[in-house]
C-alpha cells in the first residue's frame, strides 16, 4: 500500500483517538464550580495525549527495530500516521501561549516542564520496554 495512504489512514485513527480523549476528559471536568477543578487548571487532555504518545512512540521504535530491518509499512502507518495524528504539539504550543496570555505564567512554565520532562521519560521508557519485548 502507498505510504501516503498509510499515513492518511493512520493519521485519521490517531486524530480520532485524540479527540475522543478530549471529550472523555471534558465529561469529568465539572463546570461552574466555586473553585477551579484540577482538570480545568491545565490542558489535561493535551498533556495526557502527548505523554501517552511519547511513550507509545518510544515503544514502537524499540519494538520495530532499525528501519533497515524492514517493517517500513508498519513504521510509517503507526509512528508517522497513528501516533503523529494522536500527539498534539501544535495544541501544546497554543495552549501554553493561552495560559501566558491569561496571566498564568507559572502554570504555563509548569505545563512546559511537565510535558517535556515526563514526555522524554515516557519516550525513553517506552523504547526500553519495546527493546525488552522484542528481545533487542
Amino acid at each position: 500500500m502507498n505510504k501516503l495512504m498509510l499515513v492518511f489512514i493512520g493519521g485519521g485513527i490517531g486524530s480520532t483517538l485524540r479527540y475522543s480523549i478530549g471529550l472523555l476528559i471534558g465529561r469529568f471536568t465539572p463546570a461552574n464550580a466555586d473553585t477551579p477543578h484540577w482538570l480545568s487548571m491545565y490542558p489535561v487532555a493535551t498533556l495526557l495525549v502527548n505523554l501517552i504518545g511519547c511513550g507509545l512512540i518510544g515503544l514502537a521504535w524499540g519494538m520495530l527495530g532499525d528501519p533497515e530491518e524492514g517493517n517500513e509499512a508498519i513504521r510509517v502507518a503507526l509512528i508517522v500516521g497513528v501516533l503523529g495524528g494522536f500527539t498534539t504539539f501544535s495544541s501544546f504550543g497554543w495552549e501554553t501561549l493561552d495560559l501566558m496570555n491569561n496571566g498564568r505564567l507559572g502554570a504555563a512554565m509548569m505545563y512546559v516542564m511537565i510535558s517535556v520532562a515526563i514526555g522524554l521519560f515516557a519516550a525513553w521508557s517506552g523504547h526500553a520496554l519495546g527493546l525488552m519485548i522484542s528481545g533487542g
